[in-house]
């Protein structure tokens, strides 16, 4: 009876693509040697065919790793600090578009109490955001005596701190002219306090993230980020 019923199923064409949608390929009688072989020329025709099953260059370089038994070691406590450390740079500099936001939450101003001396000495020096920008970049992303792991992270806050000029352009050739009443007013208030919250999601994400020896993938920047640093 098993024999029978193995002739019947592998001795006419099996269509592998049966949904709907997905591709067909017929796998021909007798070009199977047994049945585990004829369900894995299904399964690659399939795989083969269907974006579902797509394979993206992220999932071939981890499965060739699996492969190869290389294991990926998480950085060092000393690493996952100093990756830490330069998202403090896009806080500082967006921390102006949060003003209508503590007037509103003024309890969550105290979040920012343990920073108040160097947000003081920040905004205090001249040229103190430059200055801290091309320490980073110099000091850190083209300083290959750290790992990649703090170079991306400096790299993805530099990047960060880059895309706030968007906001600024946009508020002074822009938002600069119009009324600060009625609907205008509302509409400069949620301008604000959407690029603040961007700028504080990212910087609590990408420190959580660096701190637990993850890497942070942040919108707008991180594929930028993982060009700009080599291996």
């Amino acid at each position: 009876g098993r024999a029978r019923g193995a002739r019947a199923l592998f001795g006419r064409p099996v269509m592998a693509g049966a949904f709907a949608g997905l591709p067909s390929r017929r796998i021909a009688a007798g070009s199977c040697s047994s049945s585990r072989s004829c369900l894995a020329s299904s399964r690659r025709g399939f795989a083969g065919g269907s974006p579902l099953f797509a394979t993206t260059p992220a999932m071939a370089t981890s499965q060739r790793l699996r492969r190869a038994g290389v294991v990926r070691a998480k950085p060092d406590f000393g690493d996952r600090i100093i990756a830490s450390v330069p998202y403090l740079l896009p806080l500082l500099d967006g921390l102006r578009y949060g003003r209508f936001f503590f007037k509103e939450f003024p309890q969550t101003y105290f979040l920012l109490a343990p920073l108040q001396p160097l947000i003081k000495v920040y905004y205090t020096l001249p040229f103190a955001s430059l200055v801290v920008f091309f320490a980073l970049y110099y000091g850190i992303v083209n300083n290959y005596n750290f790992s990649r792991f703090v170079r991306y992270n400096a790299m993805q806050t530099i990047l960060l701190d880059i895309l706030l000029i968007v906001p600024s352009l946009v508020e002074n050739f822009i938002l600069r002219d119009i009324p600060k009443t009625g609907t205008y007013l509302q509409v400069y208030v949620s301008f604000y306090n959407f690029v603040w919250l961007y700028v504080l999601v990212c910087v609590l994400y990408g420190v959580a993230a660096s701190l637990a020896g993850e890497k942070a993938r942040l919108p707008g920047v991180a594929d930028a980020a993982d060009r700009q640093v080599p291996m």
